[in-house]
């Protein structure tokens, strides 16, 4: 089964935009990976032909791809869609046998997985290719490409939880309270306490001062320049384990030397680790949101929306609609 994805550039919209999901038919009414991903496939390249002015505007996003010319495929990692999961399982599907004793993708440790010096042992990454030939690849059609995407109002929970209440990220906490809560600050403190609307105003301010912003809560289609390049699978976070096993079981398909198919013959794409999802948070996070803010949000991700089929979240008892623009710095002031 194969997928692909091309764009029609001809188009040119301005102004408001349409909901490309109002055809009736969604992920949930279909049944097959194969129907789901052609209604996938649509809906972005309609986006892509339609919102053409916006979409394939240069972006100066940081991009992190892997690829293997072994297994001939390209993967677009998206920071809190899974990615470590992702990582790790595309290491241990290229294990020389160096990885065996730890069996599976998760019990691989941290380090090894997000420190280039022991990944890339495993893992080509793109941007090591020469510019002239970094996107030979994506004109071969022996080469599956694949990226994962997730709602974006969910994802920036998942970054919030990561960030800035189990983890130290760059001091974020830092910049954060020295922006809107200058009167706190203190050297001597080594973490602050910063709610998630104050984070979301943050984000919000950012985008709105025209700074790229960090990958873990850019708009995931900057990240992977779909409408640029080929993808021709595109799984949802929603759908993580059945859109992962097709992958996994396509990739070991692509191993031609048996000892190595045998060795990973058992590897499968991480389990849910059991903690509560961040799905199951929005109402409670997004309830201290301004509703202003959360307008904005949807507009901040308006291409996301419309180029992943996306449904609109209802939180804070605000009713969304799909933003007609971007958001300006009146509405994150």
């Amino acid at each position: 089964m194969t997928f692909s994805h091309t764009t029609n550039a001809s188009g040119n919209v301005e102004g408001k935009r349409e909901d490309l999901d109002g055809v009736g038919v969604d992920d949930n009414t279909l049944k097959t990976v194969s129907d789901i991903q052609e209604h996938r496939q649509q809906l972005m390249s309609e986006g892509c032909r339609k919102f053409s002015n916006i979409v394939n505007r240069t972006t100066r996003a940081r991009y992190e791809m892997y690829y293997d010319d072994h297994l001939d495929y390209i993967y677009c990692l998206v920071s809190k869609a899974s990615c470590t999961s992702w990582k790790g399982t595309l290491m241990m599907l290229n294990d020389n046998g160096d990885l065996s004793k730890f069996r599976r993708p998760e019990k691989l440790p941290w380090f090894m997985i997000h420190q280039p010096r022991t990944s890339d042992k495993y893992v080509e990454r793109l941007e090591k290719v020469p510019p002239a030939y970094r996107y030979l690849r994506f004109k071969d059609n022996r080469y599956f490409t694949f990226m994962f995407v997730r709602e974006p109002l969910e994802r920036l929970v998942s970054a919030y939880r990561d960030k800035l209440v189990e983890h130290d990220y760059q001091h974020l906490d830092v910049t954060i309270v020295r922006r809107y809560k200058s009167h706190e600050y203190n050297a001597s403190v080594t973490r602050y306490n910063v709610t998630f609307a104050e984070f979301v105003r943050y984000v919000l301010d950012e985008h709105a001062a025209g700074r790229v912003l960090d990958r873990h809560w850019i708009p995931q289609n900057e990240l992977c320049r779909v409408c640029q390049l080929r993808w021709d699978f595109i799984g949802h976070h929603e759908t993580l384990h059945k859109d992962a096993d097709y992958v996994v079981s396509k990739l070991k398909s692509r191993i031609m030397d048996v000892g190595q198919r045998g060795r990973v013959a058992n590897i499968t794409f991480p389990a849910d680790s059991g903690r509560r999802k961040s799905s199951e948070f929005l109402q409670q996070m997004y309830a201290s949101v301004p509703a202003a803010h959360v307008k904005a949000l949807y507009r901040l991700y308006a291409d996301e929306y419309a180029l992943f089929g996306f449904k609109h979240p209802t939180v804070s008892g605000f009713n969304s609609s799909v933003p007609t623009r971007k958001p300006t710095v009146n509405d994150v002031s």
